[in-house]
């Protein structure tokens, strides 16, 4: 995933990065609602977001 690798050149570590359906948060199916779903760590710091879209 290119987020990932672009996150990792910067010097996070992630823990995942995700699309799902944003009623139910499981994998989407055609015409649903989404959230994009991340959590990464940069030292000790743990950034967990989220984004619909």
């Amino acid at each position: 995933m290119e987020a990932a690798r672009t996150l990792r050149e910067r010097g996070w570590k992630v823990d995942y990065l995700t699309v799902r359906g944003r009623a139910e948060l499981q994998p989407p199916s055609a015409g649903d609602a989404l959230v994009a779903l991340g959590a990464a760590r940069l030292g000790t710091t743990r950034l967990v977001d989220s984004l619909e879209f």
